[in-house]
């Protein structure tokens, strides 16, 4: 009967561990020097060989050969405690532990998944840890040692075991294979043993896979891809480059093509993080970069500094947090594309518009005020020169008027935060336009290029006024993406006026701020007393335009003391939010 390789190659003595080199010889030491503790605990990650180095430990303490055949022994107990993690089964274990061993020296009790255990199971297992009978022996293996009493802590000897390095990993499978009489590509196996993680049961396992799926009998790279969901170096690096040279729509090519070849996009980032790792260490330690594609790599490294792939990390590591939380990862994929291609055109934009002030400035003062109109001049000119007039008229201008004048002025990207926007939208809002907005919406997402489509296919407008529109997207990071996305607000702005013949205010919200913000309006509309924090949304995105500052930027929430009639709030609700509307008490 065939048995699988990590079963087959499972180490028998402590030579034969791979990795864990201390604890090997620790315990070895301690066998020598008849130093034996009564509990253990083997902490660790998955794979690493901590049930092994139990059995064995195990065997060496009761004196049987490693080159015994036998499997099991009736004084070595191993225990499953995620099935048998209750109060009654360790209290079987405390009441069999105080009987003699039958064939060897001690009982040991080996509990693999210690963890799991209830609250009641360790207290009942608590006392006995602390003063076994002398015949007996505990040794714990968990891979979430945190979540272990501290009162347990505190009564066994803990080892640490840690993730076996690739070179480790690759030298066992070479080992394995040359043992097999299997042929393979060497790197292929470096690709197996970046896959798992640190585990040695996990690479042999990928192994077992690669040998039945192989149809030549030899370990090839394409196999390796296949099972694992790594992609090719070349691969990420085509994708990183049409990020990097703001080509969007190739990027959403690059992951398109990924994902119909099957590969896992959670895979893809960590792929990526471990590309930019690199390339960021061929700048200051090469020596310890020994990936696939070495001289790809170099090139792209070339081209950028370090800052920029250190940027790249940090939003790759804040979207692999959020891809492995939802059960559409590749969604956050492309929002990621969509949020580094904006930043580094927003980057651009911004260095020339540095540039252009720059020369501006170096020019005589008395040549500028003759050659433009004072309300021309660049911004920080206009700020650090008033006029007497705007001084003495509007000495204190409000907060929220002054911030949305400088916004305006500041924005080169046609986007810009104002959470008063959605306020002044609800106010005037008409049914109607709503319907009209809904009704062209599927012809304006069909509309857009296959570069900013994501965007548009995840939104959908839910208030509307004569002169602005409300759109919700999916996700707070949908709506941040788009509005510092030019093309998408361009485009959906010309389709709005294409095909209803208004140039739509557009105010960008996530689903979930739309929620609160509409019962925050309702509540208002009522009269009821609201917290002023429950007000503040997540930024609300708007397109900019010349009528910002006067018509967004001034708007306030309506405050619960102007509230009209019963009657009228609820032509308010209706007129803004439709049938969808009800009335407590109202016969249907």
């Amino acid at each position: 009967m065939y048995k699988a390789l990590y079963r087959q190659y499972r180490p028998r003595t402590f030579h034969d561990l791979v990795g864990q080199t201390v604890i090997a010889q620790t315990l070895e030491n301690a066998l020598k020097s008849q130093k034996v503790g009564h509990a253990y605990l083997f902490a660790g990650p998955r794979g690493t060989g901590k049930t092994s180095v139990a059995k064995i430990f195990a065997r060496e303490i009761e004196g049987i050969s490693a080159d015994s055949e036998q499997e099991t022994f009736t004084d070595i107990i191993e225990i499953d405690a995620a099935s048998n993690n209750g109060v009654d089964e360790i209290r079987n274990l405390r009441d069999a532990a105080n009987y003699a061993p039958i064939e060897c020296q001690f009982k040991i009790y080996i509990i693999d998944e210690v963890h799991m255990l209830s609250t009641g199971a360790f207290n009942a297992l608590l006392k006995t840890i602390e003063e076994p009978p002398a015949q007996v022996k505990f040794i714990l293996a968990t891979t979430e040692a945190q979540k272990i009493p501290a009162t347990i802590l505190s009564r066994v000897q803990r080892f640490d075991f840690r993730r076996i390095s690739i070179d480790d990993i690759v030298a066992r499978l070479e080992y394995v294979l040359n043992d097999q009489n299997i042929a393979y590509d060497p790197q292929a196996l470096k690709v197996i043993a970046n896959a798992s993680d640190g585990g040695l049961r996990d690479a042999l396992s990928v192994l077992d896979q690669a040998v039945a799926i192989s149809k030549s009998g030899k370990i090839n790279l394409d196999d390796v891809f296949q099972i694992t969901g790594t992609s090719r170096i070349d691969q990420q690096i085509s994708f990183l480059s049409h990020l990097l040279t703001r080509q969007t729509t190739d990027s959403f090519e690059d992951i398109h093509t990924l994902l119909l070849a099957g590969k896992d996009p959670i895979r893809f980032a960590e792929d990526l993080l471990i590309l930019l790792k690199n390339l960021m260490l061929l700048k200051i330690a090469p020596d310890l970069v020994t990936e696939n594609g070495i001289d790809q790599i170099k090139d792209l490294s070339g081209k950028y500094t370090n800052t920029v792939f250190e940027q790249l990390i940090d939003e790759l590591s804040d979207i692999l947090a959020k891809m492995k939380q939802t059960t559409r990862p590749e969604l956050y994929l492309e929002i990621f594309a969509v949020k580094v291609v904006a930043k580094i055109s927003q980057t651009e934009k911004q260095t020339v518009s540095q540039s252009q002030l720059q020369v501006e400035q170096e020019k005589p003062i008395a040549v500028q005020t003759l050659q433009q109109p004072k309300e021309t001049l660049p911004t920080a000119q206009a700020k650090a020169a008033p006029s007497v007039e705007e001084t003495i008229s509007d000495p204190t201008p409000p907060v929220k008027e002054k911030q949305a004048a400088q916004a305006v002025e500041q924005n080169d990207a046609n986007a810009e935060t104002d959470t008063d926007a959605a306020w002044l939208v609800m106010k005037t809002a008409v049914k109607s336009e709503l319907q009209a907005a809904k009704e062209a919406w599927p012809d304006i997402v069909g509309d857009f290029d296959e570069a900013v489509l994501m965007l548009a296919e995840n939104a959908e407008p839910v208030a509307a006024s004569q002169t602005a529109l409300i759109i919700a997207f999916n996700h707070p990071e949908l709506a941040d993406a788009a509005a510092q996305t030019p093309d998408f607000v361009d485009k959906l702005s010309e389709s709005l006026q294409d095909l209803l013949g208004v140039d739509y205010q557009l105010v960008f919200i996530s689903e979930a701020s739309w929620v609160t913000l509409k019962q925050t309006y309702i509540a208002r509309l009522r009269g009821e007393k609201v917290e002023e924090q429950q007000t503040k949304q997540p930024s609300l995105v708007v397109k900019a335009t010349a009528k910002t500052a006067e018509e967004v930027g001034k708007t306030k929430p309506i405050p619960a003391d102007t509230v009209e009639a019963n009657e009228d709030i609820i032509d308010k609700a209706k007129k803004l939010f439709g049938d969808i509307v009800k009335i407590e008490g109202e016969d249907n």
